[in-house]
């Protein structure tokens, strides 16, 4: 299911969610139970589609109206990418979803508690969670947090032949946390690769690709980052590394989208972690993390 309820012990609570034939959406709640619900409740919400968005926001309108307190956990925060207005003629699409999540605060007898994201692609997201929205606690769960629950890619870290790989300016901050996590765990400190990328502003396609090292023989590279859709910049990437001599290319990205599939990658990409924050098929060299925010 895209949104789940839970009680204030995190007990599953149904909800009965339908399309009428106009297309409208409709969310419904048993009177019983609502009228049992008291203080907190959290709600995971897999927001995949405008469908989803709407389920949530009738749904936060009928807890709101309960007095209820709403703790919400979004994994993959929709819009996350359109952070900014890149060209002229173009929605600001990440400010039009926050003020979204606060449609239902104005008036209402409860409150929006915490919002949960994992790995959001930029601070904005939580600038405007924060500016736009009357959450009181906003937390973005961190890659480094994600990876740890992986025993393998935290071997693979630890590895003294292992060095990271930066894909972009805006992926640096992100991967210097990872690399300062694990520098304490090696004896000597990983060494970070800094990748740079142009990119048509208006069409969003890369043109160039540039991997800022010489030689990287013998070396086992793994690639972090936030999202992987088309996968266009892993490609360019490990087409670069595999020149310069790697000898395996490790692929991790919180939210996998994917949508050309995983075998772009072959011959490129050895392996490929990702997060359950999206739902992923049954695939060889994908080691999904099964990841629970506490």
């Amino acid at each position: 299911m895209s949104i789940q309820l839970l009680d204030a012990i995190n007990n599953h609570v149904p909800v009965n969610f339908k399309q009428f034939s106009g297309g409208e959406r409709h969310v419904q709640l048993d009177e019983l139970i609502l009228k049992e619900l008291s203080g907190v409740v959290s709600v995971q919400a897999n927001l995949r589609c405008s469908h989803d968005v709407m389920d949530y926001l009738l749904l936060e309108n009928i807890l709101l109206n309960q007095g209820l307190t709403i703790n919400l956990e979004i994994p993959y925060f929709p819009y996350a990418r359109q952070d900014r207005i890149c060209a002229f003629g173009q929605a600001f699409s990440l400010d039009v979803m926050t003020r979204l999540l606060n449609i239902n605060a104005v008036h209402q007898k409860g409150k929006q508690g915490r919002v949960t994201v994992w790995d959001c692609h930029s601070e904005v997201t939580e600038a405007l969670l924060a500016s736009n929205t009357s959450f009181t606690e906003i937390i973005n769960i961190s890659s480094l947090e994600i990876i740890k629950q992986s025993p393998e890619l935290v071997a693979l870290l630890k590895e003294e032949k292992t060095v990271l790989i930066c894909p972009d300016q805006g992926a640096k901050s992100r991967t210097q946390i990872i690399a300062h996590d694990f520098n304490d765990q090696r004896q000597q400190p990983i060494i970070v690769v800094q990748c740079d990328k142009k990119r048509n502003p208006e069409t969003g396609k890369i043109l160039g690709i540039q991997v800022n090292t010489s030689d990287l023989t013998g070396l086992t590279a793994v690639i972090t980052d936030d999202i992987c859709d088309g996968g266009a910049t892993f490609i360019g990437i490990a087409q670069e590394l595999r020149r310069l001599n790697c000898s395996k290319i490790i692929l991790y990205v919180t939210h996998g989208i994917f949508s050309k599939g995983t075998h772009v990658f072959d011959g490129l990409i050895d392996r490929i972690f990702a997060s359950n924050s999206l739902p992923q098929p049954p695939q060889n060299k994908v080691s999904i993390i099964n990841f629970v925010a506490r």
